[in-house]
């Protein structure tokens, strides 16, 4: 965050009622709502570094987002497939990530995805295949794949808006074109019959400005004003959720549910903890990767989340036509996220193949196409594939503790004993019971997730059985990959 008086600033006029101490609304050009819009591709994980670094003191914002992401960042590497993989959490990397860098002003700090190659490519013609992004990969020839390579980004104009116009923003972030008969609209709703106890003020937004508003995005009704003139976030307490609607509005099953064991306070039918292994911590652990906007989305539009439901309604009406043809919007992630399982409507991009033109002379940057006729005499098409992932985030063979605010912590570095001491209740209270998580229980999670601090009762909640202790205790099997008895399993 050093440094971020030499960012670029942008000018933002606002209508004020000094007497209520009010945005009223704004006017904005093109390049302060690319930045608004951008907010919403950015990763989970992402926003919630992002706001951990700026808010103070700290705060939990983004409902049970702060312990997921602290999880990740507390587990020993040793939990995780490779270094990589625990990287690719705590700086999760966005399919929209060039057009992020193409902005005035990009809030985002997480470091553009590198390219590394074999240093022999060029004399030699079986290290012309793959690439890697860590440069620890080895070659098929043995060598490290150290030699960093540039690549040529994919052009974009901007990250939503190519229409040289200015915008209105009216307090909860409602974005329109700008025109004389809106102005008038706005101050007309809001009983404001002309200017006389309205004021136009004229500030400079940059870096700070930027990031006080995207934690006012999520806990203000009025983040225009929160940001601008009481500059700072105005918390608002968590109301429990209503049980996710209908099933019917999330239709479809994963093929492969995820299973997990939950221990459940019979008193009031709070979650106290899950038992689960690695599959369910995969799909938990990609939350984090998911872009803002989809989050949304993947939540039936229907979460309560400050105003982030008015900005991408507001995206959703300025896109342009070409983008407007697409009636189903899906939640892409790159590559690399390639979890065990994934029941929530979420696609893996296939690794992009790129090509190269080498000679003995050297080599150009890759690119997605070249054209064959550019080739001089020596040189060759290479052309590289990704190295394949290791498919899942986290371990094989590992099992988890997952507490209701989404504390996940390996069962080979805690204790089930102190667990349950914590607790301090009787134990006949805790009733146990195995839950199969299909879209539905996906995406109640996801939701409860992102605005409470105890996801899983009142994501899952809704979706146990009144079942017998004797039955669930029968149950017990389902989740099991080994059959050995002195496994942590057992302790429970």
């Amino acid at each position: 965050m050093a440094k971020s008086s030499e960012k670029p600033k942008f000018s933002l006029r606002l209508l004020i009622d000094e007497e209520k101490n009010r945005v009223v609304l704004a006017e904005a050009g093109k390049d302060f709502v690319d930045v608004l819009c951008s907010l919403l591709t950015l990763p989970m994980g992402t926003i919630v570094r992002l706001l951990e670094k700026h808010q103070n003191p700290q705060s939990a914002i983004v409902g049970c987002f702060h312990n997921l992401y602290k999880s990740v960042s507390d587990m020993d590497v040793d939990n995780f497939q490779t270094q990589a993989c625990k990287n690719l959490l705590l700086h999760p990397r966005s399919a929209k990530a060039s057009h992020g860098r193409k902005l005035k002003l990009n809030i985002d700090d997480t470091e553009a995805t590198k390219f590394f190659v074999c240093p022999n490519f060029v004399s030699t013609e079986a290290c012309r295949k793959l690439y890697s992004h860590v440069s620890t990969t080895k070659c098929c020839c043995g060598s490290s794949m150290t030699h960093e390579i540039p690549v040529e980004e994919d052009q974009a104009d901007g990250v939503l808006l190519s229409c040289r116009t200015s915008f209105v923003i009216t307090d909860d972030l409602k974005v329109a074109l700008n025109s004389m008969g809106l102005v008038m609209n706005v101050l007309n709703d809001l009983g404001y019959s002309g200017f006389d106890k309205l004021q136009e003020m004229l500030i400079d937004v940059g870096f700070e400005e930027i990031l006080t508003l995207l934690g006012c995005l999520f806990t203000s009704e009025a983040p225009l004003t929160d940001t601008f003139l009481r500059k700072h976030c105005m918390s608002r307490k968590r109301k429990m959720l209503t049980p996710l609607v209908q099933e019917s509005s999330v239709a479809g099953v994963a093929e492969t549910p995820l299973t997990l064991k939950v221990y459940v306070r019979k008193s009031d039918r709070a979650v106290l903890y899950a038992e689960c292994r690695e599959e369910f911590v995969d799909f938990l652990f990609t939350f984090l990767a998911i872009p803002l906007e989809f989050a949304w989305e993947l939540s039936i539009d229907n979460v309560k989340m400050g105003c982030v439901g008015n900005l991408c309604r507001s995206v959703k009406d300025l896109s342009f036509e070409k983008q407007k043809e697409a009636t189903v919007s899906k939640c892409m992630l790159p590559y690399y996220y390639n979890g065990r399982a994934q029941p929530l409507d979420v696609v893996i991009q296939e690794s992009p193949e790129y090509e190269c033109l080498v000679s003995r002379y050297g080599h150009s940057m890759l690119s997605k196409k070249i054209n064959k006729t550019v080739l001089s005499n020596g040189e060759i098409l290479a052309k590289f594939t990704s190295v394949s992932a290791s498919i899942g985030l986290v371990k094989e063979e590992t099992n988890f503790i997952v507490s209701d605010d989404l504390v996940v912590t390996p069962m080979n570095s805690s204790s089930t004993i102190s667990l349950l001491s914590k607790l301090q209740m009787n134990i006949g209270d805790i009733e146990e019971q195995v839950i199969s998580i299909g879209k539905a229980e996906a995406t109640s999670l996801l939701r409860a997730s992102l605005i409470t601090t105890s996801a899983l009762t009142n994501g899952l909640s809704s979706f146990l059985s009144k079942m017998d202790p004797d039955e669930a205790t029968q149950a017990t099997p389902k989740i099991q990959k080994s059959d050995k008895p002195n496994e942590a399993w057992q302790l429970l």
